[in-house]
């Protein structure tokens, strides 16, 4: 029983630390109150502007841009991007296939 009692006044010693002993006693700090700050001003909104008149329609239909893909973008895509990719492109591929596979088929077709 004495060693027990000797091990935890060791823990204690070693964890806890030793109350001070010149230490002043807490002065209470007694907080002024504070001015009410000055009412902040609300902004007026600013005036809507008018709608602009919507631009004429173009009587000629525009070619469909062509998507200008390298192989190293081809390299960086996942499998499943791959085949959107290449449906995109007009070209069906196999996700069963390995992405080298995929990525040579596809820029192949591009080529």
């Amino acid at each position: 029983m004495n060693s027990i009692f000797a091990f935890w006044n060791w823990l204690k010693s070693a964890f806890v630390a030793a109350p001070l002993v010149d230490r002043e006693p807490r002065k209470e700090v007694v907080e002024t109150p504070a001015e009410a700050p000055a009412p902040v001003q609300k902004k007026k909104p600013a005036p809507k502007k008018k709608a602009a008149a919507p631009k004429p329609k173009a009587t000629k239909a525009k070619a469909a841009p062509e998507i200008k893909v390298t192989k190293a973008d081809l390299g960086k895509l996942t499998k499943a991007q791959l085949e959107e990719r290449g449906r995109e492109l007009g070209v069906e591929l196999d996700k069963r296939k390995k992405k080298a596979d995929l990525v040579a088929d596809l820029w192949n077709h591009v080529k």
